[in-house]
C-alpha cells in the first residue's frame, strides 16, 4: 500500500531564502535612501520663469486708450504688478513695477489717472499724497522683454531693471 507523502519542508534551506531575501531588500532600501539624499542639487521650477503671452502691440494700444493694466498675483509669488506703456514703439518704452508700495506689506500702488490729459501717477493705496511718476521711478522695478513681438515679464527677477529687447 502506498503512503502519500506530504510536504517536505527543509528548515535550513528555507531560512538561508528567506535571510538572503530580506538582506537584498534592505540593501535595495538603502541604496535608494541614499541615493535620494545624496544632492540637494534638485531644484523644482513649474512654468516658465518670465509671465508670457502678451502682444506687445495690443497691450500698448490698450494702455494708450485707458492707461497702466494691473496683472494680480503673478504664479503665486506675491506679485501683484503694473503695466504701463510710453511712446509708440510696442518693443520698447514698457515700464513694468510692482504693485507693492516699497516698505508696506499691506498697502499697493495704484493708479491714478489725474484729469486725463497725460497727468496720471501712480499713488500709494493707504495715502494717496504719496504718489510715484508714471514712468514708475521710486517703485520696485520688474524686469521685461519683447521677444518676437511678444512682451515677457520677468517673474522671477523682481527688482532687476529691465528693458531690453533682443
Amino acid at each position: 500500500m502506498t503512503v502519500a507523502r506530504g510536504l517536505r519542508l527543509d528548515v535550513k534551506r528555507a531560512l538561508a531564502v528567506g535571510v538572503v531575501g530580506l538582506t537584498g531588500a534592505v540593501a535595495a532600501l538603502v541604496l535608494v535612501l541614499q541615493l535620494a539624499g545624496s544632492s540637494d542639487a534638485v531644484d523644482v521650477k513649474l512654468g516658465d520663469p518670465d509671465f508670457r503671452g502678451i502682444d506687445a502691440a495690443d497691450l500698448a494700444d490698450e494702455i494708450a486708450e485707458r492707461g497702466p493694466v494691473p496683472f494680480p498675483d503673478l504664479v503665486g509669488h506675491d506679485l501683484p504688478i503694473w503695466v504701463a506703456h510710453r511712446g509708440v514703439d510696442p518693443a520698447a518704452g514698457w515700464v513694468v513695477v510692482s504693485a507693492r508700495v516699497p516698505g508696506s506689506a499691506d498697502c499697493l500702488v495704484q493708479w491714478d489717472a489725474g484729469d486725463g490729459a497725460g497727468t496720471g501717477r501712480f499713488v500709494d493705496g493707504c495715502d494717496d499724497a504719496v504718489g510715484w511718476p508714471a514712468d514708475g521711478t521710486g517703485l520696485t522695478a520688474v524686469a521685461w522683454t519683447v521677444v518676437d513681438g511678444e512682451l515677457r515679464i520677468d517673474v522671477a527677477g523682481v527688482g532687476a531693471h529691465g528693458g531690453t529687447t533682443p
